[in-house]
């Protein structure tokens, strides 16, 4: 992505956060482009999270406290989110199995899916995320499954008892989890304690747990711890994490990936 681009699509996220509303040839207009072009960028936010497409333009995400902490940072980290979702994806093979956590970076794994995968028919994702839902939802030779609960409207997600419940049952190849930090004192946590609770029984589902955070997350403590850093098999992150952490998760035999 060029820096005129991305200077754009910054600009864009700062318009939503000051008036929550936008139009797509009001847009074009002050920045000089193509309505095309603006509706690209529309897409590409979207994909992230941070705002949704109506008519005519896109309205504001930013009261979800995930997506707010996304759009803050989004024009420094929106790259490198993007490729730790691609080799993310590269993952999975034909007929897997998968649970999608929640977050921008999980959501990045579901937008890179190839189509070929997409489309054989033998691909099961579980999800109890909205977003993920919305990315992966037109698929019709993909087998999804979304887990039912209470809705929480500020995450888009599903949780509680009922939520837990169903995946009791369920199992998973590969679980791909999201996390607001990272510690070895800690270890993975995130904001929201019941969105954890969730995401402990996501695991217990799964085979594999990979987890997929940039590298701002690292050294990040978050309110609730999810599980222990020892409880994962593989990191993917960019490559701007800290050796010495790296190099510690690789001696206890936990795979990094930096994309």
């Amino acid at each position: 992505m060029d820096s005129i681009t991305e200077k754009r699509r910054s600009s864009i996220m700062e318009e939503l956060r000051r008036h929550e509303i936008v139009k797509v040839s009001d847009l074009s207009t002050c920045f000089g482009v193509s309505e095309v072009s603006i509706r690209r960028d529309m897409r590409y936010l979207e994909d992230l999270g941070v705002l949704k497409r109506v008519h005519g333009g896109a309205i504001s995400t930013v009261n979800h406290p995930v997506v707010e902490a996304s759009a803050a940072g989004a024009d420094l980290r929106i790259e490198q989110k993007q490729r730790i979702g691609r080799a993310a994806a590269a993952l999975i093979a034909p007929g897997d199995r998968l649970i999608l956590d929640s977050g921008t970076t999980t959501l990045q794994t579901a937008a890179h899916l190839s189509n070929e995968l997409l489309a054989a028919g033998n691909l099961t994702v579980i999800t109890a995320s909205l977003p993920i839902v919305r990315q992966l939802g037109a698929h019709k030779g993909l087998h999804l499954i979304v887990l039912g609960g209470i809705y929480v409207p500020d995450y888009e997600l599903m949780v509680g008892p009922q939520t837990i419940e169903t995946l009791k049952s369920l199992h998973a190849d590969k679980m791909f989890l999201g996390t607001d930090g990272l510690t070895f004192s800690q270890g993975l946590t995130t904001a929201n304690v019941l969105e954890a609770e969730v995401d402990r029984a996501m695991v217990r589902a799964a085979t594999e747990v990979i987890v997929v955070a940039d590298s701002s997350k690292i050294g990040g403590i978050g309110l609730t711890t999810i599980m222990p850093l020892s409880g994962i098999h593989k990191l993917i992150t960019d490559t701007d994490a800290p050796a010495d952490f790296v190099g510690a998760l690789r001696e206890q035999g936990i795979e990094v990936v930096l994309v």
